[in-house]
């Protein structure tokens, strides 16, 4: 297990390097100057280009990255110029609200998925595997965001069930808090639930055609205690593997939907920090979600 681990960081280092480098790249190649920004239109070039060297922004591109890099490595994921806070502290205020929604995304996911995995191995060939197999076609084919508008449209437009955007924190009553966070977190899950569907009825099948299986039905075991006590017993291990993976996925995903939920996480900040070229801040975001996609894979 230790050679493993050692193994999997020795991987993940070049990787990480070379994300490191095309993050940076695009973020500082795109039009736009942060220092123009923060001091408005009304600033004069003197200005500008005064608080451009105060900022670094006049240094190569090459001594740029290394200082910024060098930073990432002893843990300084820089400041926000923008919200005059540190990085770490900023990240952790909005961390709350997509760990909430992915934890939530994953159970609904979870409890969607694994019944139908089943129901689909035991009736393979037939009918509901059938729909089983169409529904997480489609689970995996739907973006997310196309999702969430069509929740949108459909539960709090139409039917005025829930409310279309926002976020209320769990301090206010988990009523409420879940209340809100319905709709995000069915749009998040969906896809991850496809893929848990597969995978649930590919572990059953693989049991069901096992000997003891066999050995079973012959003994005359019902089916309820076969495919409970003894076929999902054995293939939980692939199950709850692809579950845990999923985590670091939706965590990942979370920044598309919170934006289209109106929610005030990551993804709320990160499209704030794209509009006024905060570039420290969509560094470390975008640098978070490849560290947690890459820890995944």
């Amino acid at each position: 297990m230790k050679k493993y681990i050692i193994k999997r960081l020795l991987t993940l280092i070049p990787v990480l390097i070379l994300v490191s480098l095309v993050i940076f790249m695009l973020v500082h190649l795109t039009p736009g100057d942060p220092a123009a920004m923060l001091l408005g239109d009304q600033a004069k070039d003197a200005e500008i280009a005064a608080l451009r060297e105060k900022m670094g922004f006049n240094d190569p591109l090459p001594v740029q990255y290394f200082r910024w890099l060098g930073g990432v490595l002893r843990g300084d994921l820089g400041e926000s110029v923008f919200i005059n806070d540190s990085m770490s502290h900023i990240l952790l205020e909005h961390m709350g609200p997509p760990l909430a929604l992915t934890c939530f995304a994953l159970v609904l996911a979870a409890l969607f998925a694994v019944p139908l995995g089943i129901l689909a191995a035991k009736s393979r060939g037939r009918l509901p595997d059938s729909i089983v197999s169409v529904t997480s076609m489609v689970g995996i084919s739907m973006p997310s965001f196309l999702l969430g508008l069509l929740l949108i449209l459909l539960f709090a437009v139409k039917l005025k069930w829930l409310p279309a955007s926002g976020y209320v924190p769990i301090s206010q009553g988990w009523g409420k808090h879940l209340k809100y966070l319905t709709m995000p977190a069915i749009a998040l899950g969906f896809i991850e639930s496809g893929l848990m569907i597969r995978m649930t009825r590919s572990a059953m099948l693989e049991v069901l055609d096992s000997d003891y299986i066999r050995a079973a039905r012959a003994k005359g075991v019902s089916l309820f205690t076969l495919f409970t006590k003894h076929a999902l017993r054995n293939a939980l291990i692939p199950i709850v593997t692809v579950i845990g993976q999923s985590f670091m996925v939706l965590l990942a995903g979370a920044t598309v939907v919170e934006t289209v939920f109106n929610i005030p996480g990551l993804g709320q900040l990160t499209v704030n920090s794209v509009l006024r070229r905060d570039y420290e801040v969509i560094q470390a975001i975008v640098l978070l979600i490849s560290v947690t996609m890459c820890s995944s894979a």
